[in-house]
C-alpha cells in the first residue's frame, strides 16, 4: 500500500502539480458562475411545424406533440443577454448547449451566441414583472430585445420562492398556461401585432439542419385550478444546479493527468 509521505511526494512533481491546480481552477470558476440545467416539457399543436431547412414548404404537427427541452446556463455576467435587463424581474442566459427532444428524435437548438437572429435564451421572469405581476414566467426566447420566438410558461408557484437577481435552483408549480410566439413584431407592439415567422434552426445527429416554427397563441388553464378537473399534458419547469458537461469533462480530464503522472512515477520508483 503506498503511503502518505510517497503519495505527497509524487503529487508534487511539477507537471502533477500544474494538472492538478488546472482541475481545481475549473471546478472553483465553476462555483463562482453556478452553472444551471433548465429541463423544460410542453406540447406543440397543429398550427406549429417542423421540416427541414431547405424544404419549400411547411410540415405541419398533426396533433398535439409532446416536447422536452434541456438547456445549461450559468449566472455569470457575460452569458447574461441582453447586460442591462429589458425591463425589471427578468434576465435571460444565453446557453451553452441546448437540445430539444420531439417524437424520439433530439435536435440541439442554435444558441444566441452563434445565431442572433433565431438563436435562443433561457429566459426567466420573476414574480415582480409586468407582463404577469405575482407569477413566474420560465422558457426560453430568442432575439429577445425584438421579442423574437419563443415559449414561456406561466406558473403561480416556484419552490423555493427566488427572484432574478438571487436565482437558484427551483421546481415551478402550479401550471397557469403557456405562450408561443413565431417571432418579432412586424408593427405595433407585443402581444397584438403582426408577426414574422422566424424559427428556431435545430440540428440533428446526422448534420442536418431544420425549422421549427411556433405559432402565435397562449393556452390558459384555469380549469388546472377546480378540484376534480381533467386537463390535458400541461407544461413543466425545473431549475437545477449542476456542472455543465465541459465543466465536468474538463475536471475529469485534470484529475486523469493527475492519476497518469503518479502512475509514471511508481513504475520509475
Amino acid at each position: 500500500m503506498q503511503s502518505v509521505p510517497d503519495f505527497v511526494a509524487l503529487t508534487s512533481a511539477p507537471r502533477a502539480r500544474t494538472l492538478l491546480a488546472g482541475a481545481l481552477v475549473v471546478a472553483a470558476a465553476g462555483a463562482q458562475a453556478m452553472p444551471y440545467r433548465l429541463d423544460y416539457s410542453g406540447t406543440f399543436n397543429t398550427t406549429e411545424s417542423l421540416n427541414l431547412a431547405s424544404a419549400s414548404s411547411r410540415t405541419f404537427f398533426s396533433g398535439t406533440t409532446l416536447f422536452s427541452i434541456t438547456a445549461f446556463f450559468d449566472d455569470s455576467s457575460p452569458n447574461v443577454l441582453p447586460p442591462v435587463p429589458v425591463f425589471n424581474g427578468f434576465h435571460a442566459y444565453v446557453p451553452t448547449s441546448a437540445t430539444i427532444q420531439i417524437g424520439g428524435t433530439t435536435y440541439s437548438i442554435d444558441t444566441a451566441a452563434t445565431n442572433a437572429t433565431a438563436g435562443v435564451t433561457v429566459s426567466i421572469f420573476d414574480r415582480t414583472q409586468v407582463f404577469n405581476p405575482g407569477r413566474y414566467g420560465i422558457g426560453l426566447i430568442a432575439n429577445v430585445v425584438a421579442d423574437g420566438a419563443g415559449i414561456i410558461g406561466d406558473f403561480s408557484g416556484a419552490s423555493p420562492d427566488f427572484t432574478v437577481n438571487a436565482l437558484t435552483p427551483t421546481t415551478f408549480i402550479d401550471y397557469f398556461g403557456v405562450g408561443h410566439g413565431s417571432g418579432p413584431c412586424i408593427s405595433g407592439n407585443p402581444p397584438a401585432c403582426p408577426h414574422l415567422d422566424t424559427p428556431w434552426v435545430l440540428r440533428d445527429s446526422s448534420g442536418g439542419v431544420w425549422n421549427l416554427t411556433l405559432g402565435n397563441y397562449e393556452e390558459d388553464y384555469p380549469v388546472a385550478h377546480t378540484p376534480g378537473a381533467t386537463v390535458g399534458p400541461l407544461n413543466s419547469a425545473v431549475i437545477t444546479a449542476v456542472p455543465e458537461p465541459a465543466t465536468v469533462g474538463l475536471m475529469l480530464a485534470g484529475l486523469a493527468g493527475v492519476a497518469t503522472m503518479v502512475r509514471a512515477r511508481r513504475k520509475t520508483s
